[in-house]
């Protein structure tokens, strides 16, 4: 019996592609959504809690105004007859409105203050700048276009309190993305340059990938029969019907 009859092509099966753990991704929204398939979240930078300090303490000074004028004012003004006077009314209503501001200035600083991050992948850097309540502008740096990242620590506290200024330069454009009050500046600008180096690593690889399959090396591999090697296609230069020097096909030795 012939061998060659009872030989039958493998198949070959794709494995399932697995979905990544959901525990493992981080929740973290990106804004413009623009993110590649395979792209990974890499961090979010979001700014120190020591720049809101000074908006909190602002606010909680002028409730502590408003709380005194509420309860002095009327204890000098008050009649022999016990009556409220028309000057405690105003100084009322006034210290009403001081605190009413103190918790909206409250509300919009710390939603303005927290509005501002960055979200960094594996493919670029998305800035998100809050500058009021309803004014965002979001912008996407791609890691091929960063140039050089920079830490500026100036000053006693922020030493102390490890902040400082993140600055990230791109080749030909004036406008670079910074971004102040960040925590860990260090660490986070060598997370970025590690990013980037990685990034242009798989570029340079896909790059070099791509040039191996225009020059046809990557060839592919027919299943051979049983008991035997893989074997893969053979250039035409190098095939049997023109092994000859004189390319007649024979060997030398043959009429």
């Amino acid at each position: 019996m012939n061998p060659e009859n009872n030989y039958q092509q493998p198949t070959y099966q794709q494995a399932p592609a697995q979905s990544p753990d959901p525990t493992s991704v981080p929740n973290i929204h990106n804004p413009l959504e623009a993110m590649r398939p395979g792209e990974q979240i890499i961090c979010e930078i979001k700014r120190h809690p020591i720049g809101i300090y000074g908006t909190y303490l602002m606010a909680g000074l002028l409730l502590v105004v408003a709380l005194v004028a509420a309860i002095a004012v009327p204890m000098f003004t008050k009649s022999s007859s016990g009556s409220t006077s028309s000057l405690d009314t105003i100084v009322w209503s006034i210290s009403g409105l001081i605190a009413l501001v103190s918790f909206v200035m409250l509300f919009v600083g710390t939603k303005v203050y927290w509005g501002n991050r960055w979200v960094v992948t594996s493919d670029s850097i998305t800035q998100t700048l809050q500058t009021s309540l309803f004014d965002i502008q979001s912008s996407q740096l791609s890691m091929g276009n960063i140039e050089d990242v920079t830490v500026e620590q100036d000053g006693l506290l922020c030493h102390m309190f490890g902040y400082g200024m993140l600055r990230v330069e791109t080749a030909g454009e004036h406008s670079k993305f910074v971004f102040p009050f960040c925590p860990n500046p260090n660490e986070y600008a060598k997370k970025i340059l590690s990013t980037r180096e990685e990034f242009e690593q798989g570029r340079r690889g896909e790059d070099q990938q791509r040039l191996y399959r225009q020059e046809g090396a990557y060839a592919p591999v027919y299943p051979s029969m049983p008991g035997q090697a893989p074997v893969s296609p053979t250039p035409p230069s190098m095939s049997s019907t023109d092994s000859s020097p004189d390319g007649s096909g024979n060997t030398p030795g043959q009429a």
